[in-house]
């Protein structure tokens, strides 16, 4: 029987069991019957043994699976960490690489422009020292030709001949007077306040230190530069002069009367006046042919202003010009 089949051995036992039965042997079919029930528990035992060894075997199989691809996931997502791990420090090492980089371009750049700063200091320091020059020998060249003047004088007889010098010397002051500020400035431009006052101070004491004269000055702080200054400053000087000539005596009280004030953005007006009898009614202020209203008609003409003259209550001369900038955009 060990030989044979399980099924084949089954059905074997199952049909002595059924001939016997036919026979009338009982018992025996009975005892044949039994090894057939002993038989089938033994074949579906081994094969419940079998299933649950191939079920057992499948799972472990699985499990494997299971394990080899848990395993596979852990390597890819190792994979992937270090791959940015990798990227990342790549970045890192970019982003450190290009600061380093702009770092070192703006570090030269800062060089660059401190080197520059020091050069534009350095010429701005030269420009100043050569301007404080150029001032000083203009002052003293002025000063040169007032000393010459003032020696020519000593040796006129001419009243007339005299008095020119003499005007002709306190133009060269009046000069002299703005590079004088100019020198003490280092910002190019003459405080007008200070140098109306300094300028009526010195004119008094040439003119008329023999008189009592009350001099009102208004200018509203105003600032000009040399080629606003120049001219302007030799307008006053002609026409305070002049009201110290023709204008004040000791018959009345004396008032002189001077104010600059800007009229709009780029205008300004000079008011020189004085409390005497004015002009003569047969001069032309504009065509006269004393040298000084000729040089303040030309000067007015310098500053491409205009002039006006109001000879009611004495000499009121008004002038209206324009400044350095606009003067400029108009050539």
């Amino acid at each position: 029987t060990n030989k044979l089949d399980s099924n084949l051995f089954y059905f074997l036992l199952d049909q002595c069991s059924k001939l016997l039965e036919t026979k009338g042997f009982l018992k025996e079919a009975i005892q044949y019957k039994s090894k057939c029930v002993i038989l089938t528990r033994k074949i579906y035992s081994e094969d419940l043994s079998s299933s649950l060894a191939n079920y057992r075997t499948m799972q472990a199989v699985k499990q494997k699976e299971i394990e080899i691809t848990h395993e596979k996931q852990k390597q890819q997502l190792f994979a992937i960490i270090i791959g940015l791990g990798v990227l990342v420090l790549f970045a890192m090492v970019f982003v450190l690489f290009k600061k380093i980089k702009q770092q070192k371009i703006l570090k030269e750049k800062n060089a660059e422009i401190k080197y520059q700063r020091d050069q534009i200091k350095e010429k701005e320091k030269e420009k100043s020292l050569l301007l404080k020059e150029i001032h000083h020998r203009v002052k003293n060249n002025f000063q040169i030709v007032s000393s010459l003047l003032e020696l020519q004088t000593k040796n006129i007889e001419d009243e007339k001949a005299l008095e020119l010098a003499k005007d002709g010397k306190n133009r060269v002051k009046s000069m002299a007077l703005i590079h004088q500020k100019l020198y003490k400035n280092e910002d190019s431009l003459i405080n007008f306040d200070e140098y109306i006052r300094q300028l009526a101070k010195e004119l008094t004491s040439m003119h008329a230190s023999n008189l009592k004269i009350k001099t009102n000055i208004s200018t509203e702080d105003i600032l000009f530069d040399v080629d606003t200054a120049i001219p302007l400053g030799l307008i006053i000087n002609e026409l305070i002069t002049n009201a110290y000539k023709y204008a004040f005596t000791n018959e009345h009280e004396n008032i002189l009367t001077i104010s600059i004030n800007k009229e709009d953005t780029n205008f300004y007006k000079l008011v020189v006046s004085d409390n005497g009898p004015g002009l003569k009614k047969e001069i032309n202020y504009k065509k006269a042919k004393s040298l000084g209203l000729r040089l303040v008609n030309r000067l007015v003409r310098q500053l491409q202003g205009t002039l006006n003259l109001n000879n009611s209550k004495g000499a009121n001369f008004e002038i209206l010009f324009k400044d350095t900038y606009l003067r400029n955009q108009i050539n």
